[in-house]
C-alpha cells in the first residue's frame, strides 16, 4: 500500500513538475507577461512545493506508530493544499497566456451594435487650413462708432398758444412746408383788428386833410384875384380921382384898407394850406405806420400755423396736443434721413494713415449681410481730452431709410491697398522666443515657421516673408501642436477634407473621386483616379496596390479587405471594402507600372 501510495505521489509530482515547465514554455504572443500568468506561475509553484514537502514527511514519518496518523493527517493536507495550488494556477495560466490574442480587448461585455458606434481611431489633431495664394490686399483699421442723423432740426413755436391740429407721430414722413400743428391764440386775431382799424382811421384823416387843403388852395385863388382887384382900384383910385379932386380922401383911405385885409386873408389862407399839407404827411405816415403793424400783426398770427422746416422723418414728439406752448420750447423733432452720418472715434496714433477721401466699409452691428461703402468726408479738428481720440466722419447715401440714428456700426477705413499680396488670419499667427511665427501642413504633419507680419487688415494679417505660394497654413488647432505632430485638415463642420489629407510621391498622383463626403458604415466602392502629377489629367497604368486600415490605440492596426477592379473611365479603380467600424479609415494606394511612379495617402471617415 505503501509502495502504491509512493508511486502514485511521485507520478503526481512528475505531472506538476512537467506542467509548470510546460506553463513556462508556452509561446506569448506579447512581449511582456501579463500580470494574471504571473501570479497563476507562482501559484503552480508553490502548490508542487507543498506536494513535494509533504511526501517526503510522510516517508520520514512511516516507521512511528504513535504518530502514524497525525503524520498521514499532516501529509494529507500539505498534499491537498499543493493539488489545489496547482490547479488555481493552471486555470490562472491558462486563461491568461493559452487565449488567442484580439484586437477587440477592452470591448468585452459590448453588443455589437455598441462596438459600431465605437471611434476606434487614434486620431491625429484636428486643424483647418487655408492654402497661401497672393491676392490683393487692403490695409485698414476698425472701429465701433455710431449712426448720426445727416440733419435733425427740433421745431419751436415762435409765439405762445393752444396746441390744437398735433397729429403727426415718430416716424411719419413729413415734406418741408407741411403744417404739422396750429397754435389757438384769440388775442393775436383782436391785436390784427385793432391795428387794421387804426389805418383805416389813419386813412380817413389824411382824405379829410387833403379835402380841407383843396378848400384852402380855393380861397388862396379867391383872396388872389380879390387882392389884385383890389390893388388896381386903389392903384387907379389914387392916379386919377385923388389927384383930380374928384373922391375924397376917406374914400381912398377905405379902399386902401380893403386891400390891406385881402392881403392878409390870402396869407392866412396860404399859411392854412400849407399846415394841411402838414396835416396830410401826418396822417399819410400814421397810415404807413398803422400798415406795417397790419402787416406785422398778421405775420406773428400766422406763426400760429407751426410747418416742418426741412423734409424728413419725425423723430420725436417733445409735448402734447393741449398744452399752452411759448418760444423756445420745442415741441417735436424732425430728421432728414435720406443721408446719414457714421462717427467712429480714432486714437491719435492711428490718424496719420486716414485722410479725407479714404475708403470705408461699414456695417450694422448685429446686421453683417447690410454693407455700405463710402469714403472719409470730415476728420474733427480736435480730439477728446480724456479718450486723445479724434471723430472720423463719413455721410453716406440712406435712399431706404434703414439705417437709423443711433444704430452701432462697424466702420473698417481703407489706409493702404496692394495688388498680389500673401496674407493669413491673425489667428494662425503665434509668438515663439519672441518671433512670429505660424504652422504649415507639411504631408502629413505639422512644422513651425517664422515669418514677417506687415500691414493689418481686419482679421488678417501681410506676411512679407516666411511663406510660399501654397503654403498650407494652419489657421485653428495649432494650440495643441509640437513640430512634426501628425495633424488632419478638417473643414468648419469637423469633417475631414481628404484633398487636404493626401499624401503623394513619385510622378502619379491618387486622387480620391468617390465618396465625396464621407463613407458609409458597413460596404464601400471607393473610386480612385490615377493622375499626371504635373497635368492632373487621369493616367492610365497597370493596376494598383491599395490597403485599408484603421489606427487603434494601444492596438495593432484593423484591417479591411480590399478588392481592386479597373472602372470603366481612364485611370480610374474601383475599390470595393467593408468598414466595419466607426472612425478614421486609412487608404494607401500604389501605382504598379512599369513606366510610372506614385503613392498616396489619404483619410476617409465614416462616422
Amino acid at each position: 500500500m505503501s509502495g502504491q501510495s509512493s508511486v502514485s505521489h511521485s507520478l503526481i509530482l512528475s505531472d506538476a513538475t512537467s506542467s509548470a515547465k510546460a506553463i513556462a514554455q508556452v509561446p506569448s504572443q506579447n512581449q511582456s507577461v501579463p500580470l494574471k500568468a504571473l501570479f497563476g506561475s507562482g501559484v503552480v509553484l508553490f502548490g508542487v512545493v507543498a506536494i513535494a514537502l509533504g511526501l517526503m514527511f510522510r516517508r520520514r514519518t512511516q516507521g512511528a506508530q504513535t504518530s502514524q496518523h497525525a503524520s498521514i493527517f499532516s501529509s494529507k493536507t500539505v498534499f491537498s493544499i499543493g493539488v489545489f495550488a496547482i490547479l488555481i494556477g493552471g486555470v490562472s495560466v491558462a486563461t491568461s497566456l493559452l487565449k488567442p490574442a484580439s484586437s477587440m480587448a477592452g470591448m468585452e461585455g459590448m453588443s455589437m451594435d455598441d462596438m459600431m458606434r465605437v471611434d476606434g481611431s487614434a486620431n491625429p489633431t484636428p486643424v483647418t487650413i487655408e492654402t497661401i495664394q497672393p491676392k490683393p490686399f487692403e490695409a485698414s483699421v476698425r472701429y465701433t462708432g455710431t449712426v448720426r442723423p445727416y440733419q435733425e432740426v427740433t421745431v419751436y413755436p415762435r409765439v405762445t398758444g393752444q396746441l390744437t391740429e398735433y397729429s403727426v407721430y415718430p416716424g411719419d414722413v413729413v415734406q418741408a412746408g407741411q403744417v404739422l400743428a396750429r397754435l389757438s391764440a384769440s388775442e393775436l386775431s383782436s391785436e390784427v383788428d385793432s391795428a387794421i382799424a387804426e389805418v383805416e382811421a389813419a386813412k380817413s384823416d389824411e382824405q379829410a386833410a387833403i379835402r380841407e387843403q383843396d378848400e384852402q388852395r380855393q380861397e388862396v385863388a379867391r383872396l388872389t384875384a380879390e387882392g389884385t382887384y383890389l390893388a388896381t382900384r386903389l392903384d387907379r383910385t389914387q392916379k386919377v380921382l385923388l389927384n383930380s379932386g374928384a373922391i375924397a380922401q376917406n374914400e381912398f383911405d377905405k379902399q386902401k384898407s380893403e386891400l390891406t385885409a385881402a392881403q392878409a386873408s390870402l396869407r392866412a389862407a396860404k399859411v392854412k394850406v400849407d399846415r394841411m399839407a402838414a396835416a396830410i404827411a401826418k396822417a399819410k405816415a400814421n397810415a404807413a405806420q398803422a400798415e406795417v403793424k397790419v402787416q406785422k400783426l398778421k405775420a406773428i398770427n400766422d406763426y400760429r400755423i407751426i410747418a416742418s422746416p426741412i423734409t424728413g422723418t419725425v423723430q420725436e414728439r417733445l409735448v402734447d396736443p393741449g398744452v399752452v406752448v411759448q418760444p423756445g420750447m420745442g415741441i417735436l423733432k424732425v430728421q432728414d434721413s435720406s443721408k446719414v452720418r457714421l462717427q467712429v472715434n480714432v486714437p491719435q496714433q492711428n490718424l496719420a494713415a486716414i485722410q479725407i477721401g479714404s475708403p470705408i466699409m461699414a456695417r450694422l452691428v448685429g446686421n453683417a449681410a447690410q454693407e455700405v461703402r463710402g469714403q472719409v468726408t470730415s476728420i474733427f479738428p480736435k480730439a477728446g481730452e480724456d479718450t486723445r481720440t479724434v471723430t472720423v466722419e463719413a455721410v453716406v447715401e440712406n435712399p431706404s431709410r434703414r439705417i437709423v440714428a443711433g444704430q452701432a456700426v462697424e466702420m473698417q477705413i481703407i489706409t493702404d491697398r496692394k495688388l498680389n499680396t500673401v496674407s493669413v488670419p491673425q489667428t494662425a499667427i503665434s509668438e515663439a522666443a519672441g518671433k512670429s511665427t505660424v504652422w504649415i501642413m507639411v504631408g502629413q504633419q505639422a512644422q513651425r515657421k517664422a515669418v514677417t507680419v506687415g500691414l493689418t487688415s481686419g482679421d488678417r494679417v501681410e506676411i512679407t516673408s516666411g511663406l510660399q505660394p501654397g503654403d498650407q497654413v494652419i489657421t485653428s488647432g495649432q494650440q495643441r501642436l509640437i513640430d512634426n505632430a501628425k495633424v488632419v485638415a478638417v473643414d468648419e463642420s469637423g469633417q475631414r477634407v481628404a484633398s487636404l489629407n493626401a499624401e503623394t510621391q513619385g510622378d502619379a498622383r491618387i486622387q480620391l473621386v468617390s465618396p465625396k463626403d464621407k463613407a458609409a458604415m458597413g460596404d464601400n466602392q471607393l473610386i480612385l483616379e490615377v493622375q499626371d502629377l504635373k497635368t492632373g489629367k487621369p493616367l492610365s497604368v497597370e493596376g494598383l496596390e491599395v490597403s485599408v486600415a484603421m489606427q487603434m490605440k494601444n492596438m495593432a492596426p484593423m484591417k479591411a479587405d480590399a478588392e481592386i477592379q479597373p472602372a470603366a473611365q481612364l485611370g480610374q479603380f474601383q475599390v470595393k471594402t467593408y468598414l466595419g467600424m466607426r472612425g478614421d479609415w486609412e487608404i494607401s494606394a500604389k501605382v504598379k507600372d512599369k513606366s510610372h511612379q506614385g503613392n498616396s495617402t489619404f483619410t476617409i471617415n465614416n462616422r
